[in-house]
C-alpha cells in the first residue's frame, strides 16, 4: 500500500507502528467497536475515536451507497460552513477512487489541491483521509482535518490509523449486516402479521358464510320435513281409499275402473315413497331420526323383505331369492330401518334388472360383524359413476326408459342408516354383468355379552 502525501509531491511507503501504546490503544478500541452491533452509535464512536486518535480538529465519516453516492453519516466538530459546503468532496472522491490514504500537510500550498474550489473556499490546511475497507470491499472513508495549523498530521499517523480504519470497517460491515437482518426480520414479521390478519379475516368470513349456509340448510331441511310430513297423511288416505274402491267397499267396479284404480295406486304409492325419502333425509340431517335397536333374527328380516319386494316386482322375468349362511347369529339393529335398507337396495335393483335374478344374502363377516349383499344380474353401473353413487340426488343415467324415476335419495339414505348402525356400505359393479351392494351390521350385543 502506498501513501500519497500531497504538499511535497512524493509517494512514501507506510512506516511501522511507533511503539506498543498505539497498538494497544487500537486493539482496545477495536474490541469496543466489535461489541457494538447498532450501526449509528457505532459510526459516532468510530468518528470520535478517529479524531481523538489522530489529534485532528474536525472529521467526517462517509459511507459509499450501493449506487455510488456519498452518504455523510457522521460529522465531528463544527467546521466553518462557507457557501453551504463544509468538506472537500473532491478529496473524499479521490480517496474513494484510488483506495489509498491521502495526507496533505498544507492543502492551500499544494499544487494538486489548491486549485480545488473547496480547498480555497474552506481554507483547508492539514488533511488526512483514509479508506474504510473490509474483506476487499470499500465501504467509505474517514476524513480528518485541521484548518488552523499546517503539518498537524505526519506519516507516523498513517499506519495505526490504517489499522484502526480496517477494524472499524469490519465492525461497520457487521453492524450493517445486523441492521439488514433486523430490518428483514421486522419486514417478515410485519408481512406475517398482515398475512395472519388476512387469514383471520378470511377465516372469519368463511366461518360466517358457513354458519349462514348451515342455517339456510337447516331452514330448508325443516321446510322440506314439514312439507313431507304434511303430504304423507293425505297420500296415505288416498292409497287407503283407492284400495277400498278396488275391493268394492263402495260398490261394484268395472274392469276399466279397476285398471285406472291400479294406475292411480301405482302413481300415488310412487309419490308416497318419494315423500318418505325426503322426510327420512330431513330427519337424518336434523339428527331427529332415532334408532330403536334390539336383537333381531336374520331370517325374519329377509323373509319380510322378500315379501315386500314381491309387491314391488312388475316383471315376471326377474326372480327374487334369499340365502342365509347356516347358524348366523342375530343382528343388533332397528328392524324397520334394516328392512328399509334392504327394500331400498332391492327396489333399486328392480329398476335396472329386466331379467335374471336378484339375490339377497346374509353371511358372517367375522365374529362381530354380519355381511348383507343384494346382487342383481342387471345392466351394471359405469365405473365413472361409482364414486358418487351414494351421494344425495345422484342418479345413474343409462339412457333407458323413463320408468326409473326417483329422487336419487334411496342409496344416500341407505348409507346414512348403515353408518348410524355402525356399519359400512359399498358397491361393486360391471356394466352388462350386474351390481352387488354390500353392507355390514353389528352382531347382537346379547351374543357379545354371552362370550
Amino acid at each position: 500500500m502506498w501513501l500519497v502525501e500531497l504538499g511535497r509531491g512524493a509517494a512514501l511507503s507506510e512506516e511501522p507502528l511507533q511503539g506498543n501504546s498505539a497498538l494497544e490503544r487500537v486493539l482496545d478500541i477495536s474490541r469496543r467497536m466489535a461489541e457494538n452491533r447498532e450501526l449509528q452509535p457505532l459510526l459516532e464512536f468510530v468518528m470520535q475515536q478517529a479524531v481523538e486518535f489522530s489529534g485532528g480538529q474536525h472529521g467526517y465519516l462517509v459511507l459509499v451507497e450501493p449506487d455510488g453516492t456519498l452518504n455523510f453519516q457522521v460529522k465531528y466538530g463544527n467546521p466553518s460552513d462557507r457557501e453551504g459546503q463544509s468538506v472537500s468532496r473532491s478529496i473524499v472522491q479521490q480517496v474513494i477512487s484510488t483506495g489509498e490514504p491521502l495526507l496533505s500537510r498544507n492543502a492551500l500550498e499544494d499544487a494538486n489541491l489548491s486549485a480545488m474550489k473547496s480547498v480555497f473556499n474552506l481554507r483547508l490546511q492539514s488533511i488526512l483521509c483514509v479508506p474504510l475497507r473490509s474483506r476487499g470491499k470499500l465501504l467509505g472513508v474517514l476524513y480528518l482535518e485541521n484548518r488552523d495549523i499546517p503539518n498537524a498530521f505526519t506519516r507516523q499517523d498513517i499506519p495505526p490509523l490504517n489499522i484502526f480504519a480496517g477494524q472499524a470497517a469490519i465492525a461497520i460491515e457487521n453492524a450493517q449486516l445486523n441492521e439488514q437482518r433486523e430490518r428483514f426480520a421486522a419486514e417478515l414479521e410485519e408481512r406475517v402479521r398482515e398475512r395472519t390478519v388476512e387469514l383471520e379475516e378470511a377465516r372469519w368470513h368463511a366461518t360466517a358464510n358457513w354458519e349462514a349456509a348451515m342455517q339456510e340448510n337447516r331452514l330448508r331441511t325443516a321446510l322440506l320435513s314439514n312439507i313431507a310430513h304434511d303430504l304423507r297423511s293425505p297420500l296415505n288416505t288416498v292409497v287407503g281409499a283407492l284400495d277400498m274402491m278396488k275391493e268394492g267397499v263402495f260398490g261394484d267396479v268395472t274392469e276399466d275402473q279397476v285398471l285406472w284404480i291400479d294406475r292411480s295406486l301405482t302413481a300415488t304409492r310412487q309419490i308416497l315413497r318419494l315423500v318418505s325419502d325426503i322426510f327420512d333425509l330431513s330427519k337424518l340431517e336434523q339428527g331427529g331420526l332415532e334408532l330403536y335397536p334390539e336383537t333381531l333374527e336374520i331370517g325374519g328380516i329377509l323373509e319380510q323383505t322378500l315379501a315386500i319386494a314381491e309387491g314391488l316386482r312388475q316383471n315376471d322375468q326377474v326372480e327374487l331369492a334369499i340365502e342365509m349362511a347356516p347358524n348366523l347369529p342375530p343382528v343388533w339393529g332397528d328392524f324397520d330401518r334394516i328392512q328399509q335398507i334392504l327394500v331400498n337396495l332391492v327396489s333399486n335393483a328392480l329398476k335396472f334388472t329386466t331379467s335374471g335374478t336378484i339375490l339377497v344374502r346374509a353371511d358372517l363377516a367375522d365374529e362381530e360383524t354380519l355381511l348383507f349383499r343384494v346382487a342383481d344380474s342387471g345392466e351394471g353401473i359405469p365405473a365413472e359413476n361409482l364414486p358418487t353413487i351414494f351421494d344425495r340426488f345422484s342418479m345413474v343415467d343409462l339412457n333407458l326408459n323413463r320408468r326409473r324415476k326417483g329422487t336419487g335419495l334411496g342409496l344416500a339414505i341407505c348409507k346414512e342408516l348403515v353408518e348410524q348402525h355402525g356399519g359400512q356400505i359399498w358397491v361393486e359393479s360391471q356394466v352388462g354383468v350386474g351390481t352387488t351392494f354390500s353392507f355390514t351390521l353389528p352382531v347382537s350385543k346379547e351374543r357379545e355379552n354371552a362370550k
